[in-house]
């Protein structure tokens, strides 16, 4: 039971740590001079270049992806609860009764 509360965990921090990643390097990408534009004047976002915040941000978007499908299968029981619970409460607002 200690080992899925800590993969929970880990999982959890991964994502955080992903997603700011792709946050922050996406903010970079936005601001970013067109690529040869940003050759050229030698344009840096903190310590990284145009073409090192596209690597950086496709990779840490691919791995936060990896680490959503982890994140549900691992939270299954509850993301489903909540999904029922959920359909519960639309069915019952829209047609008045549930069947269970």
């Amino acid at each position: 039971m200690a080992d899925i509360v800590r993969l929970r965990a880990l999982t959890s921090s991964t994502l955080a740590v992903t997603f700011l990643m792709v946050l922050v390097t996406g903010i970079g990408l936005y601001f970013a001079p067109s690529g040869r534009t940003a050759r050229i004047d030698n344009w840096h976002f903190f310590l990284w270049n145009r073409m090192q915040l596209e690597n950086l941000h496709t990779i840490a978007g691919f791995l936060m992806s990896a680490v959503v499908g982890i994140h549900l299968i691992l939270n299954y029981r509850m993301f489903a609860g909540e999904l029922r619970s959920l359909l519960r409460k639309l069915l019952k607002k829209h047609f008045g009764k549930t069947s269970g």
